[in-house]
């Protein structure tokens, strides 16, 4: 490769983005290879691509990616070929979507100008290198049939959804011709369009699975006969025979929410004037209000409702081939499918059904199993562990996504929720490191902020989210004690608190940026609708709730910089943190509530819980003037005087009630979760969005009790940066019987270690046993906060009993 030029990067040489009828296009590319020398005993090729690939090798598919990245860090892939290839004829494939660069269509994947695909042989100077790298031997193909549909009213984010068609009069062939080098200057200072990085996180978890019933079969055919092709491939070799010139729709139901690879094979029919339509659903529902943004769901498998969703149509092609298989390049989200076929004018045959789930491979070593006081209840603690779980893998791809139905974007305010999460249950970083750094390569000086969501095709700007993206760094370092990892993100860090500290107006209170490119984002509330927004921000200028986040997250800042040396500005930071909470105590604290805005312009709608609760965490009250605080905005709440929080922010109500002490978090702790029974009656299998608009029903951020179950019931969390000390404080009156498992941090993949808590009440006492299985210590200290006694210990494989009388534990929910 010349020092001069890169050349590494090969495309189609009449490809245009000049069209308006599509996001993209897809495009192949092909090389065969003869083999006639002996096969390495590994042989990686370093591939990826602008703007996602799917590798073949033999027809098999190897692998797709590459990770969602942004201009700073564009990721490839290594790639080992060895399995998939033989001595005699090979045939390497490459399918490549490209979607257009000067468009606001799907602003999930980020591109540049450059369509391209890159091959390398790592290492390799002779054969591999002269056959499998890029160059001008490879043969590329656009496809004609496919585009990338824009016309979908459910689809405002991915345009992932195809249509396939083609005229009759048309070849099935492609027309295949040499591929181009680009050539880009890479000298005297000149960088690539793409700053390629090695892959950063492991390859995804695919694994295949079935449906699990059909409903509203609309067929000639009787559904007993669709079941059995569709959730079952024993009749692949004679199929489903779907007469000529009939029509048919059936409901496809998953047993829970997925995110999977699909195929439909049929036998491959001579004419192409079938027709074949997929629509995609989360659940049953009424007509919605408003498509997509406010949904009307209940019951989610109501069949007697309908299923709303985006949808693929297929035109079949019709040729001399075998089989004839509808296959989405990117994988979709499902709970329910719609099929429905047109046969067109000869005998279609339906082959069968092929799902995969494909997921981040979230290992989860953390379990929870728990006795309630009430019978009643056991099985409720069970499915909000379950439900929560399959949230938030669900939600685990290339990044964090928000919600994968619909928008598949990384947002601050719900990863860190998730990262927290995904700590709490496996100790696993590799996310989280990923979304920390892509957030902050989002940050735009003229703003002072990072952005909302990255990685991304269009920038967004929610001034709160860069606080949020703060706390996430702060989190890691508690979790992780990276010293060396979040120093990077230190001046950028400083660059978004100064944003803040700029806007401080005469009364010592942070003043909102209301202009358009700004969204004052605080939570899905019914009062707050339609963008989530106080209305008092608007109309006065000051949240009392920004303020209190940036108090916040300058304490959590300052930790951060006491621990990387920078202790003077630690010290700035907290004193800042003070003077805005004395500010908002003065301004905004009418002597019993903290209001939304300035006390004095506040009027009876500017009062919500969600100021209670960051009057608390921001440390602006603390002792018993926070228990009386979060008491009585409690009860506000519950009379429908206040604003209430959503499933989001429950997190921070939550976490308020723990740093407030007393017996608040316990007394409250039971009840707190009709919310998510609420959803649990109406049988979702994953956590909704909000219960405002309903849009979404898989979203991580409702995942709340992973976090609950482990470090406040199990009450296992670090006690200092990195787990060099573990702190045991638990909540030992909120169950009869525990027995949990909480990991401590992945280093390099890599667990080191978890401890098991349990405990039991035998004969009026509480038997607590604690136990520490670790890799490479024998032991680790642990601070331990029972009934009555406060103490450290060295905890290993032995372990340790503790009983308490159970006179000394005050029981809640019995």
């Amino acid at each position: 490769m010349s020092l001069e030029f890169d050349r590494s990067w090969m495309w189609h040489p009449d490809f245009t983005e000049d069209r308006t009828d599509t996001a993209g296009l897809f495009v192949h590319f092909r090389k065969d290879l003869t083999i006639s020398i002996a096969i390495p005993a590994s042989l990686v090729i370093r591939i990826t691509a602008d703007t996602r690939y799917k590798l073949y090798v033999n027809s098999q598919r190897v692998a797709f990616g590459p990770v969602k990245g942004d201009q700073s860090l564009w990721f490839y892939d290594d790639i080992d070929i060895v399995p998939f290839i033989h001595p005699g004829r090979n045939r390497i494939a490459v399918h490549v979507l490209r979607l257009f660069h000067a468009t606001t269509f799907a602003p999930s994947f980020v591109r540049t100008p450059f369509g391209g695909v890159r091959i390398t042989v790592p290492g390799e100077d002779g054969y591999w290198k002269s056959q499998l790298e890029s160059n001008t031997m490879w043969e590329t193909a656009i496809d004609p049939s496919t585009t990338l549909r824009i016309d979908e009213p459910e689809d405002h984010f991915l345009h992932i959804y195809e249509k396939t068609s083609r005229p009759r009069s048309e070849t099935s062939s492609l027309d295949w011709k040499p591929a181009m080098l680009r050539e880009f200057k890479n000298s005297t200072g000149n960088i690539l369009p793409w700053s390629l990085s090695p892959r950063l996180l492991p390859f995804h978890k695919i694994t295949k699975t079935q449906c699990s019933t059909v409903h509203n079969v609309e067929s000639c055919l009787a559904p007993l006969q669709w079941e059995m092709a569709l959730t079952d491939r024993g009749n692949a070799e004679t199929g489903l025979l779907l007469p000529a010139g009939t029509k048919h729709k059936v409901d496809v139901e998953m047993s829970t929410h997925i995110t999977a690879f699909l195929r439909i094979h049929f036998k491959r029919p001579k004419m192409n004037d079938g027709v074949l339509r997929v629509v995609y659903s989360e659940c049953y529902e009424d007509k919605p209000e408003s498509t997509p943004w406010v949904r009307k769901k209940e019951g989610r498998r109501d069949s007697s409702k309908a299923l709303y969703g985006p949808q693929d149509i297929y035109q079949f092609q019709g040729a001399d081939a075998t089989e004839e298989v509808f296959m989405p390049f990117h994988f979709r989200t499902f709970r329910f499918l719609n099929i429905q076929i047109d046969t067109g004018s000869e005998d279609l045959v339906l082959l069968g059904l092929d799902i995969e789930t494909v997921n981040y491979p979230l290992e989860t070593l953390a379990s929870f199993k728990v006795e309630p006081w009430t019978f009643s209840e056991v099985h409720l603690w069970q499915q909000l562990w379950s439900t929560s779980l399959r949230t938030l893998s669900n939600c685990m791809h290339d990044c964090y996504e928000d919600c994968p139905f619909y928008e598949q974007l990384q947002y601050a305010m719900d990863a860190r929720s998730s990262s927290l999460f995904t700590y709490s249950i496996s100790g696993d970083d590799r996310l989280a490191r990923q979304a920390i750094m892509q957030l902050h390569n989002t940050f735009q000086p003229q703003i002072g902020l990072t952005a909302s969501r990255a990685p991304t095709h269009r920038l967004q700007f929610i001034p709160h989210f860069s606080l949020y993206w703060i706390c996430m760094i702060g989190d890691h370092l508690t979790y992780f004690g990276d010293i060396q990892f979040v120093s990077r993100f230190l001046p950028v860090i400083d660059a978004v608190l100064s944003y803040f500290h700029s806007r401080i107006d005469v009364h010592g209170l942070v003043t909102a940026e209301v202009r358009p490119g700004i969204w004052n984002f605080v939570d899905w509330t019914s009062q707050w609708k339609p963008h989530g927004v106080p209305p008092a921000i608007e109309r006065t200028g000051i949240s009392t709730f920004t303020n209190q986040l940036y108090a916040y997250t300058l304490f959590i800042a300052a930790q951060v910089l006491a621990a990387t040396g920078r202790t003077s500005i630690a010290e700035e930071y907290r004193r800042r943190g003070q003077e805005v909470n004395e500010a908002v105590k003065v301004h905004c604290y009418d002597g019993e509530f903290f209001a939304d805005t300035l006390a004095t312009e506040a009027k009876p709608v500017d009062y919500s819980l969600h100021c209670q609760v960051w009057a608390v965490l921001s440390g602006a009250v603390t002792g018993p003037e926070a228990q009386d605080t979060l008491r009585k905005g409690l009860q506000k709440k519950k009379t429908g005087q206040f604003v209430e929080e959503s499933v989001s922010m429950s997190f921070y109500t939550l976490r308020a009630m723990s740093l407030a002490g007393a017996e608040l978090y316990d007394e409250n702790f039971h009840q707190f979760w009709s919310p998510w029974q609420d959803q649990l009656s109406q049988n979702v299998t994953t956590w909704v969005e909000d219960n405002v608009s309903k849009r979404s029903d898989c979203h991580a951020w409702g995942s709340v009790p992973l976090y609950e179950f482990t470090a406040e019931v199990a009450g296992i969390r670090p006690g200092e940066s990195g787990w060099a000390v573990v702190q045991f404080r638990p909540r030992l009156g909120l169950f009869r019987e525990l027995e949990a498992t909480v990991p401590l941090k992945m280093t390099g993949g890599t667990s080191t270690g978890v401890v098991h808590v349990s405990w039991s009440v035998v004969d009026g006492e509480t038997k607590i046993h604690l136990q520490a299985d670790l890799t490479g210590l024998d032991s680790i200290p642990v601070d331990i906060v029972l009934p009555g006694q406060k103490t450290r210990i060295l905890l290993g494989t032995n372990g340790f009993q503790w009983v308490i009388p159970l006179e000394s534990v005050k029981r809640y929910g019995a």
